[in-house]
């Protein structure tokens, strides 16, 4: 009786509401966006949980949005981002209008920076139990000052146990990448999320494997075997970080790629097993040696950019053209806003603002 009577007091509630109200709530609504960035390095079925849990903190607007990184390299991300897209979309098909793929988007900063000139003002990120308190130091450190945010909420996509019995608690994209490494298709085949064909497995892993060959053109520079540290350290950590050790690598001024965030910077210091790195924004990362990568190849779009025999007007600056002249960029909009006669130079969430205040 008491849970009946709730109903109707809630229904009562809701329906009491002005029309005021629901407009607030309404735009309060489409003002928030959940989201989740991350490597996908393979996709695999544990990912799935993760994209649900983003969808969930949607809310009833439903929106909520996937960004898998932009990086490409034969260790830990064999996979280009095209490529990730399309496996992912098609692996998880209720979620395939939710992930992102634009290449403007190549770490956390860039992603906060562009939903704030859309006018978002709410963000809820999604990350992994173990990030959660570092994200929501980042992220709040910078809000301000790159990006200016009512509220920034950081959520757990739920703890991981190594002792459960559900095998998808124990998947990781470093078990997918070592499995294909060893032609092992039965174990990277039990990694998909049900439903997934043997053959559909068999064409992901194809292309897990031919991602993982080093250039040609490293072939002669390599000194060494690669070992499972090279392409996944979190299952050989001891190997990995005595070649930290003895300096080999992630030197200080090494440029290197934050997993998690897909920041890139400089190594200004070095710790007994963390670095620190700093970008050319001076957004400075501190981060723990196995989510780290040593960036030493460039991947084909950066390579094509790099080519200054070729038509530079698409490039971004950071990726060796020199061009700081990309559409979509804040270096674009504030040299197109500066000359035009009569024009203010502000950011496109201001403008936004301005709208809805005359609303």
């Amino acid at each position: 009786m008491r849970f009946i009577q709730f109903l109707k007091e809630a229904t009562k509630a809701k329906a009491g509401k002005t029309a005021a109200e629901k407009k607030a709530e309404a735009q309060e609504a489409d003002n928030h966006v959940a989201i989740t960035f991350g490597r996908f390095n393979p996709p695999h079925a544990g990912h799935g949980k993760l994209l649900d849990a983003v969808k969930s903190h949607g809310g009833d607007s439903g929106n909520y949005r996937i960004y898998p990184s932009r990086s490409q390299d034969h260790k830990k991300n064999p996979l280009g981002a095209d490529q990730k897209v399309g496996h992912m979309r098609k692996l998880f098909p209720s979620h395939k209008d939710a992930i992102q793929n634009n290449e403007a988007h190549r770490n956390v900063f860039d992603i906060l920076r562009d939903l704030n000139d859309e006018g978002k003002e709410h963000v809820t990120m999604v990350v992994g139990d173990d990030r959660v308190k570092e994200f929501e130091k980042i992220t709040s450190k910078y809000n301000g000052v790159h990006y200016d945010f009512k509220t920034i909420n950081i959520k757990s996509a739920g703890a991981r146990d190594p002792n459960s019995e559900d095998p998808v608690e124990k998947l990781s994209a470093s078990g997918q990448r070592k499995h294909a490494s060893g032609d092992d298709h039965d174990s990277f085949h039990a990694g998909m999320p049900k439903g997934t064909s043997k053959k559909y497995s068999k064409t992901l892993m194809s292309d897990v494997k031919a991602g993982m060959v080093p250039p040609k053109k490293d072939s002669k520079k390599t000194t060494k075997k690669e070992s499972v540290w090279d392409y996944a350290p979190k299952l050989d950590y001891d190997s990995f970080r005595d070649f930290y050790m003895l300096n080999q690598i992630f030197k200080v001024g090494a440029l290197v790629e934050h997993d998690d965030t897909g920041l890139r910077g400089h190594v200004v210091h070095r710790g007994t097993n963390y670095i620190i790195m700093k970008d050319d924004k001076n957004i400075e990362l501190r981060a723990w040696l196995q989510h780290v990568t040593e960036v030493t190849e460039l991947s084909p779009e950066q390579e094509r950019a790099a080519d200054t025999s070729k038509d530079q007007s698409n490039y971004s600056a950071d990726d060796g053209s020199g061009n700081t002249w990309k559409a979509g960029t804040d270096t674009y909009r504030i040299a197109l806003q500066d000359m035009t006669p009569g024009q203010e130079v502000k950011k496109f969430s201001e403008f936004n603002a301005e709208i809805r205040n005359n609303k």
